[in-house]
């Protein structure tokens, strides 16, 4: 099982660069953030979303270890052909850490916003998020003097000598996601992961899955996603949780009775035996989130340093 944390980018550009500088020093294998262009939730104010790929370009730069991951990088909100480009480029230069997560878009309030055309139909949208992948992943791997052209129903380009080549080979990894058949069908077809969009089902959609025909042969990056609340005893690791939650630190979450319930809360051994349950069901990598640095430090301290000195 690997680890990932989700960034809080939500605090702003200093806040969010030593979230992930800390992440790095303590042991995570990779760093998260969204890719939207106007908040998804609640008002919308001046210090709103940063622009993702200009903010993990600076979190490349801060970082030495820790990989590069995104839940999810939008496959409609930049030229594909430019895509690939951007991912070669962060990819050279942080030597090799991108993962290119990529999804299909859903929140058609910022496409309207940013005058991006959108996709209506669910099973379209994937359609061209498939375009997108499969042009990045010949482009990553026919480099030039090689010239590509590809005419799909929504990519095109003709005669280009792409550059520069990314630093991993034969290409950065692509971990698509979401639950959805068509999503699924995609992974299949062609990434090496698969993230997970909710804590919620995540053991009878990976068996269905993993029991269909059609199911890969190679090696499979499954990722579930987790709040976690970890402390000395569970009474304290639940009043943080709690805490948290009143605080609005935890703003994707209904309601406290589903924090407690989905959550990952208890001592540093009950959070690995949470971990084996979710290993059984066949998560392989988990994308941790943390209320603050105290709960995030706490986890690095007594569950990655512990699990390394074993």
């Amino acid at each position: 099982m690997q680890f990932g944390l989700q960034l809080h980018a939500d605090r702003g550009a200093d806040a969010v660069i030593e979230e992930a500088r800390l992440a790095d020093e303590q042991g995570f294998d990779s760093v998260w953030t969204g890719d939207h262009l106007i908040t998804i939730r609640g008002e919308q104010r001046s210090d709103g979303p940063l622009e993702t790929w200009t903010l993990m370009t600076a979190i490349g730069a801060v970082t030495r270890r820790t990989r590069l991951a995104f839940a999810m990088l939008n496959a409609s909100f930049r030229n594909p052909a430019l895509l690939a480009k951007m991912i070669a480029t962060v990819d050279q230069i942080t030597h090799g850490r991108v993962i290119c997560a990529l999804g299909a878009g859903w929140f058609q309030d910022e496409y309207a916003a940013y005058d991006f055309p959108f996709i209506e139909d669910h099973d379209e949208r994937i359609q061209h998020e498939r375009e997108v992948a499969q042009l990045m992943l010949q482009l990553w791997t026919s480099p030039a003097p090689q010239r590509t052209t590809f005419e799909g129903k929504y990519v095109r380009v003709k005669d280009l000598p792409f550059s520069p080549a990314p630093f991993q080979q034969p290409h950065p990894p692509v971990w698509i996601g979401g639950n959805s058949a068509t999503s699924q069908q995609l992974m299949k077809e062609l990434a090496s992961g698969w993230v997970l969009l909710s804590a919620g089902g995540l053991r009878e959609v990976i068996a269905q899955a993993k029991a269909e025909p059609d199911w890969p042969n190679r090696e499979m990056s499954i990722v579930g996603g987790a709040n976690v609340f970890a402390a000395d005893t569970q009474q304290a690791a639940e009043r943080a949780a709690r805490h948290a939650f009143e605080a609005g630190q935890v703003p994707f979450v209904p309601n406290l009775e589903a924090l407690m319930q989905n959550g990952v809360i208890g001592t540093p051994n009950q959070v690995l035996e949470r971990f084996a349950e979710m290993e059984s069901w066949g998560v392989n990598y988990l994308r941790l989130t943390f209320s603050d640095l105290a709960q995030q430090t706490y986890f690095a301290d007594n569950v990655i340093q512990a699990r390394v000195h074993v």
